[in-house]
């Protein structure tokens, strides 16, 4: 997804403005050292339909350790991050799994304005079996490297972005794995009263080899961000969706989709935030092709005091599948999810933070097939060092 940043605020470090990514990229620099432990409550860890069978529910606990270091080049910088994790689960100890998230980038400046970001990831995790709907193990992996090109500046400038992504599961949802290209490429243009427009041009081409089929979205859209006033926040992409597949039995979709979201800090200590988005999901262990997705999310956030926060957030989601049964038999065409929580996180001292996050979820498809819903409870602590 593009994004861009007007150069509308700035702050102040070292007695030299700066745009707002730079206020970031200075809190980066060094080596930070962070541990964690989740403890999570799931009252069905298998997704299974509660209405027709028991769920199992389960205690996982989630050791975890996290290093981030950067260090300037001149007007250049590093940035690399990397994660270790691992998901113990107390009853279904065949589940637990390693979590990996580990990720580098360069920030490299040259002109007046002009920025190229080449960043590699490569993440690892169990997958959801709210995707999986069987009782099987799958293991993900996650691998992308690319670029970001901008020259962002008051007038007109040029932005540019290249990404190769890779999925791969467990041999028995090889249908999944995926090997993904995008290209995209537009023009901005900023001015501190108005915002920033860009207009651009996106493509992705998807190959799933074990299928032997190729899915690719060319996108046309608009982005707009601006502060509406001190207190308001506006980011808006709209874009006209032409997607299509090798094969015809998956089809295509032309349509509009976008991603719009408004917060607002009008009221003293609460910021409001409302989304909403239709996207392409196109790495997807349900679709044999490709999801329709759209979404909707309001979330509240109140600062209770300088160390305690609290926050609530409801989302609705419908996806639409499309899908070659002849591929990979399927029974389900489209699904609602639902999920609900609340989270409260209080300060302890300057390193060590306190986290209770409790969510319950609800799925249901259209054909009353792999429906399921449940409730997570999660407790986590973190230590900065």
């Amino acid at each position: 997804m593009l994004v861009a940043t007007p150069f509308a605020a700035h702050a102040q470090e070292d007695g030299i403005p700066r745009p707002p990514s730079d206020s970031k990229r200075l809190a980066d620099y060094g080596f930070h050292l962070t541990a964690g432990l989740d403890l999570l409550y799931d009252d069905n860890v298998y997704r299974v339909d509660d209405a027709v069978d028991d769920p199992k529910s389960d205690l996982i606990v989630t050791p975890s350790i996290e290093a981030t270091f950067g260090r300037p080049i001149g007007r250049h910088d590093i940035l690399l991050r990397g994660k270790l994790g691992y998901d113990r689960f107390i009853s279904e100890q065949q589940r637990s799994k390693l979590r990996v998230d580990t990720e580098a980038k360069a920030n490299i400046r040259f002109g007046a304005t002009c920025l190229v970001t080449p960043r590699a990831s490569y993440r690892q995790q169990r997958a959801d079996y709210g995707d999986l709907n069987t009782a099987t193990e799958n293991l993900q992996r996650f691998t992308s490297f690319g670029a970001k090109f901008t020259c962002e500046r008051p007038g007109l400038f040029p932005v540019a972005e290249y990404n190769h992504d890779l999925t791969r599961n467990a041999d028995r949802f090889d249908y999944a794995d995926q090997t993904s290209d995008t290209f995209m490429g537009g023009v901005g243009y900023n001015k501190p009263s108005l915002g920033t427009f860009t207009a651009y041009y996106e493509r992705v081409n998807s190959k799933r080899d074990t299928l032997g089929i190729e899915n690719r979205i060319n996108s046309y859209g608009l982005h707009f961000e601006r502060a509406v006033s001190p207190l308001t926040q506006i980011d808006a992409d709209l874009r006209w969706l032409d997607v299509s597949s090798d094969s015809a039995a998956v089809g295509s979709y032309d349509g509009l989709g976008w991603k719009v979201s408004l917060s607002s800090n009008a009221i003293s200590r609460l910021k409001l935030t409302a989304t909403t988005a239709r996207v392409i999901t196109n790495d997807s262990l349900i679709a044999a092709g490709f999801a329709i997705e759209t979404s909707y999310r309001v979330q509240g956030d109140f600062a209770i005091s300088e160390l305690t926060s609290a926050g609530l957030y409801a989302e609705w989601e419908k996806r639409t599948f499309r899908q070659d049964a002849a591929l990979r038999p399927f029974t389900i065409n489209s699904d609602r999810n639902q999920r609900l929580g609340a989270v409260l996180s209080r300060k302890l001292s300057d390193r060590f933070m306190l986290t209770l996050d409790g969510q319950h979820y609800r799925r249901r498809t259209d054909t009353d097939i792999s429906q399921f819903s449940g409730t997570q409870v999660t407790l986590g602590a973190t230590m900065t060092f």
